[in-house]
């Protein structure tokens, strides 16, 4: 019997696909998915379809010339000395000596000692050691060595500090058995030169991190897996050789200042929507696709194993993380017709990168349930398991009309494009609805009392979202720009400005200026010129009333006139000269 005689045959379905077919449809790294059913058919013609995306533009380089540093109880690191020392040039730091005197010389350098101030990455390890009574030195002087610089770690009792959920390249924390057999495996194949790719890119233009000295948004230092992400001034940095890819940073990353670039946003986004096409091109089933987006490398031998038991409308793609898949692509996904995005990290991902993902997860399903998508808890699942994606309900799409538009533009433009095609076609959508903290989106309530128009918010605002009325004494607001990072509610002394998470879907896609606060203009009563707000004016001769130098009524009057005018009455009124010591006693 010919090999694909009982597979059912689509419309109009490709010679290659039909090629694909006789041998389950392979993706691209090699996992084979049945093609038992018209939604399996349909998805070899989807995977068909799929164009891997742009290989990263920019690279990182470490070497490595093998110097071991290893960390821990002298009887615990003598044995592993003396195999790795075959590969490597070891040097043991002994955080307790041994428990009897040894038989033989040490199998490589020796010293007693604690490590402090471990920092670093593969082939760039320094540390400081305590070596008695207190007594702290640089690793070279402790160890009689010229150069304190390791190439690889091994800690095995954690000692070394680095608490990270993902330490550095080059450093191995080896608590248990397993863990260091690993570690033995590895580790003398960590020698020459490695590279991996640059995976973000950050512009400090749009970024929201701070102003005028004062923090804002720290989504991506709270996020980050690797503590890649320190604060520098107003802006961060982004250590390369310390960042591992996970893309938790530009998953919360409120303007998309900081973007992941293996791969970036807009070509998953076109990918995915072509693949959508072809899916539903060839597909002879009501069943809707669902897309699963997997880390490539943790998740592919868990995910290779359960394919067969995967649901075959499920279309798979392969990222190089899953944590660094935003809410501008997972609406654009759902705008194209999927019904589902399911994420899949792999084994045992980095707490901070799930915690990253669920944060804005809880918050694309507040907003798709305001859509009035009964669904809405159900549409973006983070799966622990993939035989978890067996067990999910099935459901229709949000749309009949799948979206057709490009990957181009920003995070937050990508993000408008989707929300506009999914709320185009929503049958009941709600006019706005409170978002969780962590979002994005919202607006900010204004006190018209205590707002003086000193404009302080408009000066740290990083989106442009509240913006003066240029002559006119107005704060206007877009809401759309808006990131609620919080600086404009630092920013301002009268602590009028509080930050309302939400959204408000007129606002996304028909944007535009609304005054927040406006007041009438006060005017030099000697020369007429507009200079402040009345209520700016009545709330400085408050609280100047008590000062010493302004108890008298030409000196309350000069509050009233512009600069220009108040130098001239008070030259005027002295003689060119001004008494600094009155009211100050004798």
């Amino acid at each position: 019997m010919p090999r694909n005689r009982s597979i059912p045959q689509t419309k109009d379905c490709p010679k290659r696909v039909l090629q694909m077919i006789e041998t389950h449809a392979e993706s691209a790294d090699g996992i084979k998915w049945p093609a038992t059913t018209p939604a399996g058919i349909a998805r070899v013609a989807a995977l068909a379809e799929f164009e891997p995306m742009p290989e990263p533009m920019d690279w990182v380089e470490y070497q490595s010339s093998g110097r071991l540093l290893i960390i821990g109880p002298a009887d615990e690191a003598w044995p592993l000395a003396e195999v790795l020392s075959k590969y490597l040039t070891c040097s043991m730091l002994a955080t307790r000596p041994p428990d009897a005197a040894p038989d033989a010389p040490p199998p490589a350098r020796y010293l007693d000692g604690r490590p402090r101030d471990l920092t670093g990455h593969l082939g760039a390890f320094e540390l400081n050691v305590e070596v008695d009574r207190g007594r702290v030195l640089p690793a070279g002087p402790a160890f009689g060595i010229e150069s304190g610089t390791f190439d690889l770690v091994l800690d095995l009792d954690g000692s070394g500090g680095l608490r990270m959920d993902e330490p550095p390249p080059g450093y191995f924390r080896a608590l248990t058995e397993a863990q260091r057999q690993r570690a033995l495996e590895e580790l003398p194949l960590m020698v020459g030169e490695f590279q991996k790719p640059k995976y973000f890119a950050y512009d400090p233009d749009i970024c929201a991190h701070g102003a005028s000295g004062m923090v804002g948004c720290s989504n991506c230092l709270l996020a980050c897996a690797t503590e890649a992400i320190i604060s520098v001034g107003d802006r961060i940095e982004v250590n390369p050789y310390l960042c591992q890819g996970c893309g938790s940073c530009a998953t919360v990353c409120p303007s998309g200042a900081i973007r992941y670039a293996a791969p970036v946003a807009g070509d998953l986004i076109d990918s995915a929507r072509r693949m959508l096409r072809a899916f539903r091109e060839n597909a002879d089933t009501t069943q809707a696709p669902e897309v699963l987006l997997y880390s490539a490398e943790s998740a592919r031998a868990q995910l290779a194993a359960a394919a067969a038991t995967l649901p075959e409308h499920v279309l798979p793609i392969a990222v190089e993380d899953a944590g660094s898949v935003g809410i501008e692509t997972w609406l654009s996904l759902l705008s194209f017709g999927a019904a589902r995005v399911l994420l899949l990290p792999g084994a045992a991902p980095a707490p901070s990168k799930v915690e990253a993902s669920k944060s804005m997860i809880r918050v694309a399903e507040t907003i798709v349930a305001a859509l009035g998508d009964a669904e809405g808890a159900r549409r973006i699942v983070w799966l622990d398991a993939p035989g978890d994606a067996a067990s999910l309900v099935t459901l229709a799409p949000m749309v009949a009309a799948p979206a057709t538009f490009g990957g181009i533009g920003g995070k937050r433009e990508l993000f408008r494009r989707a929300l506009g095609a999914l709320h185009a076609q929503a049958d009941a959508p709600s006019a706005l609805v409170s978002l969780p903290p962590q979002a994005a989106f919202g607006t900010i309530d204004v006190d018209r009392d205590a707002c003086t128009l000193c404009m302080g918010c408009v000066s740290v605002c990083p989106a442009s979202a509240v913006q003066g009325g240029g002559d006119l004494p107005q704060l206007q607001f877009r809401e759309d720009h808006c990131l609620q990072c919080g600086l404009c509610e630092k920013a301002c002394p009268e602590d009028a400005i509080r930050l309302q998470p939400r959204m408000n879907f007129e606002a996304h896609l028909e944007p535009r200026q609304q005054i927040l606060n406006e007041a009438a203009m006060h005017y030099c009563p000697d020369c007429g010129k507009a200079f402040a707000t009345e209520q700016m004016i009545a709330r400085m001769t408050e609280r100047l009333s008590g000062h010493w130098m302004f108890q008298d009524e030409a000196s309350r009057k000069r509050l009233l006139l512009c600069e220009d005018c108040r130098i001239k009455h008070m030259s005027d009124d002295h003689d060119g000269m001004i008494d600094v010591h009155r009211g100050k006693g004798a």
